[in-house]
């Protein structure tokens, strides 16, 4: 029979060893506590693998599209609100322009509601949402609408230039050349010049609210109801207050009452388009939530773990380390001289 000879250098290498496996495995037990998920994915499902990653790359793209269409909400309720605003004072303006065909009505009066319109579309329409001008189309970085109450403004500027042109001389306009102003600012407005008011694009943004669906997400300062209710503010403020015979006044108003009157309805139709796009909005997040749910469940199917019997486990390796450490130090106790003393 031969001798086996123990040391305790032998146990504590042992000991050692052990230690570093379980360390191992405490730092899988700890990945999966806080994941819920298993370490090696490959290991756990073999030929499945695959399918797991793809439930992640899917899960990942909802998740993307649902913070973007957070963002698109946003713009959307901005964009309501402001056109909201805009037809409430484009509805007040219409009254006092109804009063004004009815009976005499001191210019500076209209002038200070035309103007109350301009500084309202000026703060609306040139709303930002995360930096980016909601009413701009594509170039979301271009201030949309011209401050045409600023003399220095490129609408000013249009507008003045061309009232010099349509009345040369001295003395009161007359109703034909206040009927050819008209005609001539309104080509001007609803053709090339109008750049010379708006920064935007017609095109708007389109934005993927789900996998396999687009929308609408924008609305332009080009929109036609938006161009006649800056004419008929512009011809009120710039116009309203110089001299002109009761035929040209008549003329002016009942443009101006044309055009609100238009304006309002026009405004009212792209306020429903938006609420359209904001319940197609609404309907695609709770789908893709759905589409969410289902994949994330179908994932914790797959790769899921026990995260109370991980954490017994995990508590369990812990304990046993700390044995390990508590026996590795009393080993290293010992020695002969303590032995034979």
């Amino acid at each position: 029979m031969k001798a086996m000879s123990v040391s305790s250098n032998a146990i504590s290498q042992a000991l050692r060893l052990q230690m570093a496996r379980a360390q191992a495995e405490m730092i899988k037990a700890e990945k999966e506590v806080t994941t819920g998920q298993v370490v090696d994915r490959g290991l756990h499902l073999g030929v499945r693998t695959g399918h797991s990653v793809s439930l992640d790359r899917d899960i990942a793209r909802l998740e993307n599209i649902k913070g973007t269409n957070g963002i698109v909400m946003s713009r959307l309720d901005a964009t309501q609100d402001a056109l909201g605003e805009t037809r409430e004072v484009a509805s007040q303006m219409l009254g006092m322009l109804t009063t004004m065909l009815n009976g005499a009505l001191e210019p500076a009066v209209p002038r200070t509601q035309a103007r109350t319109v301009i500084e309202t579309m000026n703060a609306v329409i040139n709303t930002t949402v995360n930096g980016d001008y909601i009413f701009a189309g594509t170039n979301t970085d271009v201030r949309p609408l011209a401050d045409f109450t600023d003399p220095a403004s490129t609408a000013r500027v249009a507008f003045e230039t061309l009232a010099t042109t349509s009345f040369p001389g001295p003395g009161a306009i007359d109703g034909a050349q206040m009927t050819t102003f008209l005609a001539d600012l309104e080509t001007q407005m609803f053709g090339a010049g109008w750049d010379d008011w708006s920064g935007a694009t017609d095109a708007t943004i389109q934005s993927r609210i789900a996998l396999g669906e687009t929308a609408q997400t924008s609305v332009s300062a080009n929109e036609a109801g938006l161009r006649k209710l800056a004419m008929a503010s512009a011809i009120v403020f710039g116009l309203v207050d110089r001299d002109m015979d009761a035929d040209a006044r008549r003329v002016l108003t009942e443009k101006a009452v044309e055009l609100t009157s238009a304006a309002i309805g026009d405004v009212t139709s792209v306020q429903s388009q938006v609420g359209l796009v904001q319940g197609r909005v609404t309907q695609a997040n709770d789908r893709v939530s759905l589409q969410v749910d289902l994949f994330t469940r179908t994932q914790i199917d797959m790769v899921g773990v026990d995260e109370f019997e991980a954490g017994t486990r995990l508590t369990s390796l812990l304990a046993q380390i700390e044995t390990s450490y508590t026996l590795t130090a009393r080993i290293q106790q010992l020695s002969l001289l303590k032995f034979i003393s």
